[in-house]
């Protein structure tokens, strides 16, 4: 399968996670960080398992955890910490019609941080979308 594939399948995975946790947390009694804690258990047993799986770690050394390549992970994992716990408290707190189009701009942060910090070039139409982007976010949270 090629990127374009797995990006829908990740689209359609992060749109069921908006449904189940506000689902999960409605009733009130799960907490956000309750419902997150769960999910992010079963995130991190399946990345495990796949790594295993593919014999990611067969290679490694100790050494390679203080690698570069390491940190930029640990950075990344950081920022995905906080993004997702983010999302729970905000879909605890408002309507998931109004949140996941702002947590969705997320895309454009993305995008332009592609542009300011690797070698991806601002074409015309990039900058057409993200406009158009930021304009329906606006629309649709209003």
């Amino acid at each position: 399968m090629g990127y374009i594939s797995w990006a829908l399948i990740g689209m359609t995975g992060y749109s069921a996670v908006t449904l189940f946790a506000k689902l999960a947390t409605r009733s009130g009694n799960f907490p956000n960080y309750l419902v997150l804690a769960i999910a992010t258990v079963i995130v991190a047993v399946a990345a495990v398992s796949i790594s295993l799986l593919h014999g990611d770690f067969r290679n490694l050394a100790a050494s390679d955890f203080l690698s570069l390549s390491a940190l930029w992970s640990y950075a990344a994992g950081v920022a995905l910490t906080i993004a997702v716990a983010s999302l729970f408290r905000a879909l605890s707190l408002g309507p998931a019609s109004s949140v996941v189009p702002i947590y969705g701009m997320f895309i454009v942060g993305g995008s332009m941080l592609g542009v300011m910090f690797l070698p991806e070039p601002l074409l015309p139409r990039k900058v057409l979308g993200v406009g158009m982007a930021v304009a329906s976010i606006f629309s649709m949270t209003k």
